[in-house]
Formats: structure tokens, C-alpha cells, sequence
């Protein structure tokens, strides 16, 4: 099922725990409080093909 999916992936990678972490945590510093309504897709391009 992996490789159907990946065949399938344009980054030809899944997301990590780590890079969801990464941002979870990029969303909560202040750095990030211009970011409001947003809708962020961290699907390693599914959404856009």
C-alpha cells in the first residue's frame, strides 16, 4: 500500500511526526502571530496536483 501511495506523491516522501512538530511548534512562536486564517497543507504536494 506504501508504494501505491508513493507512486502517487509528488515529493516521493511521506510527512514526518518531526516536520508536522516543526511546524506545530514554528505556529506557536511569535514569529509566527501574522499567520491568522490560514489554511497550511503539509501533505508533500497531494493537495496541488
Amino acid at each position: 500500500m506504501n508504494d501505491v501511495l508513493l507512486a502517487a506523491q509528488p515529493t516521493k516522501t511521506f510527512v514526518t511526526v518531526d516536520q508536522v512538530a516543526a511546524l506545530a511548534t514554528f505556529l506557536c512562536r511569535d514569529e509566527a502571530s501574522a499567520i491568522t486564517g490560514a489554511n497550511l497543507s503539509m501533505d508533500g504536494g497531494w493537495t496541488a496536483q
